[in-house]
C-alpha cells in the first residue's frame, strides 16, 4: 500500500485520455512507455506489475513509474517523494490538469514553496510572546 497522487482534471467530462497521456510522453526525453514494470526483489526474484497505456520517468534520483487509468483519465504514483511532486505539477501543468491526493488535496507551486505549511501563519502578528514562550 501506499499513498496515491493523481494527475487529473477537475471537470468529469474533460478527462485526460490515453492519446494526450501518450503525446506527453513521447514530447519528455526523460520518459519511455511501458506496458509493465518490474522490480528486481533478489534472490533471482523479479516482481512484474502490468502498467498498461504506462510511463517511466528516468531522473538523474531513480526511475519512476507513472499508470494510467483511462477509465478515469488520470496518471497516478504511489508514495511520490517531493522531486516526484514536483515533476507532477509541471506535467499537470502541460496537460491542463491538477495534482491531486487520496484525501482531496491539491498539491501545486504554494505546495512546492511550502510543502509543510505554515500553522502558525494565523496567529496573531503583533503578540510579542512567540508560541513557544507559552510560560510567558
Amino acid at each position: 500500500m501506499g499513498y496515491e497522487l493523481n494527475i487529473q482534471r477537475e471537470d468529469e467530462n474533460n478527462k485526460i485520455s490515453k492519446e494526450e497521456w501518450i503525446k506527453y510522453m513521447e514530447s519528455d526525453s526523460e520518459f519511455n512507455r511501458i506496458e509493465e514494470y518490474s522490480a528486481d526483489l533478489g534472490d533471482n526474484e523479479l516482481l512484474i506489475v502490468p502498467t498498461p497505456n504506462g510511463g517511466l520517468w528516468k531522473s538523474d534520483k531513480g526511475e519512476v513509474p507513472f499508470t494510467f487509468s483511462e477509465k478515469y483519465g488520470e496518471i497516478t504514483v504511489k508514495s511520490p517523494e517531493h522531486w516526484i511532486i514536483e515533476k507532477m505539477i509541471s506535467i499537470s501543468k502541460k496537460l491542463n490538469a491538477n495534482v491531486i491526493g487520496e484525501e482531496g488535496e491539491k498539491y501545486d507551486e504554494e505546495y512546492l514553496n511550502d510543502p509543510f505549511g505554515n500553522p502558525f501563519e494565523d496567529e496573531n502578528l503583533s503578540n510579542e510572546k512567540k508560541w513557544w514562550e507559552f510560560w510567558k
